[in-house]
């Protein structure tokens, strides 16, 4: 097998688009990339490759990923709302976990591309989206896309119908 190379050779430790800090995700960098040079979703033992999207917090200093645009928009969101938070931007992303046999560990690196998707026409949609989901899922700590088959709870548990519902 032909050695692939690591990131930490394909990036500058600490190159972070927008100056934002990389240490509350552990990223060994946050790169702008065209479209096209966006790495493929992969899944292996030492190598996963996600496409979502990515949040930057401003005085905040942090980049986070997400897999669904719904739970991003409503973070970056959030996060604005607080006193510690001037500015965000969620763009289009893929999360990159490569093993490296030099450091012997795992090195993340966050690929953006595109332009700034928050506060746009469709926001409130996704918003809803979110709220449906946390309707659905009330107790996990993973969101997920809501089926809009919940009507009510009974005792706690979520009861789901044949037909659409959970209107928000």
């Amino acid at each position: 097998m032909a050695s692939r190379k690591t990131l930490c050779k394909r990036f500058k430790a600490g190159e972070s688009a927008l100056g934002n800090d990389l240490t509350a995700g552990g990223y060994l960098a946050v790169a702008f990339r065209a479209v096209d040079e966006l790495p493929p979703p992969m899944r292996r033992d030492d190598h996963i490759v996600r496409q979502g999207y990515g949040v930057g917090l401003g005085n905040a200093g942090h980049w986070y990923f997400f897999e669904d645009i719904a739970p991003a928009l409503a973070f970056g969101r959030a996060a604005r709302m607080s006193l510690e938070c001037s500015h965000y931007g969620v763009y289009q992303a893929v999360h990159e976990l490569l093993f490296c046999p030099i450091h012997k560990g795992d090195e993340q690196v966050l690929h953006l591309t595109g332009d700034n998707l928050d506060r746009r026409e469709d926001e409130v949609e996704h918003l809803k989206r979110f709220v449906q989901g946390v309707k659905e899922h009330p107790w996990s700590s993973s969101w997920e896309p809501p089926t809009g088959y919940i009507t009510a709870y009974n005792n706690g548990q979520p009861v789901k119908t044949a037909a659409r519902s959970l209107p928000l």
